[in-house]
């Protein structure tokens, strides 16, 4: 019996990754277009996943967050084929920055997909 807790243990805490780092977006909320710079956004939210710079002189930021959940039958020999899947949340914040360095716009976005 206790072979069988540690394995269905393990199957738990194998059940669900992710990657990138959380975007707290009561943050990001507070970012004000013409005012917050790019130092307070990574102090913030630390560092960005991607930064992208224009030949405008203008910046983009990018956070990333990707979390997976698998479904417990999907461990179950041959029937987790069938009526396993996952269900994977990725959420972006992207922060536009002017030549000098203030939020000139920024976005976030969610994206839930479900598979079979």
């Amino acid at each position: 019996m206790k072979h069988i807790a540690i394995i269905l243990l393990a199957l738990v805490v194998t059940g669900c990754f992710s990657t990138g780092n959380e975007i707290d977006t009561a943050k990001a909320n507070k970012f004000v277009k013409g005012e917050t710079t790019e130092r307070e956004v990574i102090e913030a939210l630390g560092k960005p996943v991607t930064v992208t710079n224009s030949a405008n002189g203008e910046k983009q930021i990018v956070y990333s967050h990707t979390n997976t959940d698998l479904d417990a039958a999907t461990y179950i020999p041959i029937v987790g084929i069938f009526a396993g899947g996952a269900t994977s949340t990725a959420n972006y914040l992207i922060v536009t920055l002017d030549s000098e360095g203030i939020v000139k716009d920024w976005s976030m976005s969610e994206t839930v997909v479900r598979t079979n």
